[in-house]
């Protein structure tokens, strides 16, 4: 018993945190927070709507090659968050960039988590409806508008794979705007 307990104590610190790049430890003390602004003019109202936030480890000179693959393999983390209704076309959450702990997961420099994507998920009659985009692009550019055909509310055939989101860009929206609905995401930072 005496051996097992010197053993334990010679384990150093950073492995008795449980934490690894697969499931990395939370921030206690994150200050950066954002909020998302998703608005949509859908034919009718939402059954569910959620948001979706990607983290990433940003820096890969932290992360070992995988020899058998001959890539390093980028953890990734996505955590869903409450979007409230603000009014009839409009809804907020929140998440914060800093939500993990940086940490020197292999033993070759420590990693930093940052957020990749932002996105929406709401359903309507079973059908899922997503849009997204990344968060460099909404820090950017600022808000991003995504179209949906008004035709896929309780398609049947559109519930199994969800609704495809169209851009301004595609002939289909421009030709036939009447068909489709626009939907958009904003992130604005709430650091002081």
């Amino acid at each position: 018993m005496a051996a097992l307990i010197a053993s334990l104590i010679a384990i150093p610190e950073f492995l008795m945190t449980n934490s690894n790049s697969k499931n990395p430890a939370k921030n206690l003390h994150s200050v950066k927070r954002y909020n998302v602004i998703a608005t949509s003019n859908a034919p009718e109202a939402w059954d569910s709507i959620e948001g979706y936030i990607g983290y990433e480890i940003i820096n890969r000179e932290c992360l070992p090659m995988n020899s058998f693959l001959g890539q390093q393999d980028v953890p990734s983390i996505g955590i869903s968050i409450e979007m409230i209704r603000v009014d009839d076309h409009t809804w907020m959450g929140h998440f914060f960039r800093d939500a993990w702990q940086d940490a020197d997961y292999y033993n070759i420099g420590i990693c930093h988590w940052d957020v990749t994507s932002v996105g929406i998920s709401a359903v309507a009659r079973r059908v899922r409806f997503n849009w997204s985009h990344t968060l460099n692009t909404l820090l950017r550019d600022g808000r991003q508008t995504s179209y949906f055909k008004k035709s896929l509310y309780g398609d049947p055939g559109a519930v199994r794979y969800g609704a495809q989101a169209f851009t301004a860009d595609d002939p289909d929206v421009s030709q036939s705007p009447n068909a489709y609905f626009p939907v958009t995401i904003a992130v604005q930072s709430n650091i002081p």
